[in-house]
């Protein structure tokens, strides 16, 4: 149960880490959503028909998927294609535009980032390293656990990816 807990925890923060919005340093990759300002306007569907033009465009293949933070999830499944017109919704189902849609709360609020993951490259140095400390806490009754994993994440291709963050 422990290894799980602590697996998980660090999938959680490789996660947030790589679909988040921080401008990176020696110690942490840059999330995909750095330097991507929040759009003025509403979303609307000639956006997201533009996101795919988008990657058209610049040849990307393979399996494209949208992944959104619950707060854009929510936007786009209330924000009708067409104004005034019943022509269906942004996001419908687990789809944006008929391409497969995920959600999750590692990506920062409101943010759309749409693309190929198979251009996106992670790579881990070494195994999970697990120290167990018996004395920094042994007054307080306490084992300290300390963790180390060595990751280092990039696109392989910037132009496989698409960003945007919704008003």
């Amino acid at each position: 149960m422990l290894k799980r807990d602590i697996v998980k925890a660090i999938s959680n923060k490789l996660e947030a880490t790589i679909l988040g919005s921080a401008s990176g340093s020696a110690t942490q990759p840059a999330g995909l959503l750095n330097g991507v300002a929040v759009n003025a306007a509403t979303v609307t569907y000639a956006d997201i028909v533009a996101m795919d033009t988008t990657l058209e465009s610049a040849n990307v293949k393979g399996n494209k998927v949208f992944i959104v933070s619950p707060s854009a999830k929510g936007a786009l499944k209330t924000t009708l294609k067409a104004s005034g017109v019943a022509a269906g919704f942004l996001m419908e189902g687990s789809e944006i535009n008929g391409y497969n849609t995920l959600s999750t709360s590692a990506v920062p609020s409101n943010g759309v980032i749409f693309g190929c993951f198979e251009d996106y490259v992670i790579g881990q140095w070494g195994g999970i390293d697990l120290t167990v400390d018996q004395y920094t806490q042994a007054s307080n009754g306490k084992v300290r656990l300390v963790i180390n994993a060595y990751f280092d994440a990039k696109p392989r291709r910037t132009e496989s990816f698409v960003k945007a963050i919704l008003k």
